[in-house]
């Protein structure tokens, strides 16, 4: 009797001590939707993406939209971050030197950035049609507005936010995205 309460004992898993898990696993969610899309989101997938059993990803996160809010919220903490380093970085810059990284960084998400700025781009679709998700979007929008108005008057920065938005988009969207140039241009144009 004792030598089968042994047995069990030890048969029964350990709970790991992994306080990090939560975030691993919303982390693992951005990586499957760039590798499959927000269709392709499952708690299985992203089980073996962050390399957890799938009892753990749904007691952190119920469903899939959970995880799509949950990989969302990363997605624009990580964008913000980046914002809001670009004025305490170059507080000096002149809005010309200012659309001239914009354009270099839109480039870089054409190319090497490509990935991140997918999914980016398919999370922030996905409030489309998922109205729980466009308070997270909204975010998105709001840090680079933020860090336009360090150097040019909030309907400047509102405008120069939503013209390289929609640049972006239509550079991911298209087989001949914009050149870096054809970039600064349209970008200058929004400047008063």
């Amino acid at each position: 009797m004792a030598e089968e309460a042994e047995a069990g004992a030890r048969s029964v898993r350990r709970r790991r001590f992994d306080p990090n898990r939560r975030e691993r696993i919303a982390r693992a969610a951005i990586r499957v939707i760039g590798e499959r899309g927000v269709e392709g989101l499952t708690h299985r997938a992203v089980a073996e993406a962050a390399d957890v059993p799938i009892a753990g990803t749904t007691y952190h996160y119920k469903d899939k939209e959970d995880l799509l809010a949950a990989a969302l919220e990363i997605c624009v903490a990580d964008y913000a971050a980046i914002m809001a380093a670009i004025p305490a970085s170059h507080p000096e810059f002149t809005i010309g030197q200012l659309v001239d990284q914009t354009a270099t960084a839109l480039i870089g998400c054409f190319g090497p950035d490509r990935t991140i700025t997918t999914v980016q781009l398919e999370l922030y679709i996905a409030a489309i049609r998922r109205p729980g998700l466009r308070p997270i979007a909204d975010r998105f929008t709001a840090a680079t507005r933020t860090m336009y108005s360090h150097y040019t008057d909030p309907d400047t920065a509102a405008l120069l936010t939503d013209v390289a938005q929609g640049i972006t988009l239509r550079g991911m969207a298209t087989t001949n995205p914009p050149s870096e140039e054809q970039i600064r241009s349209q970008l200058l144009r929004c400047l008063p």
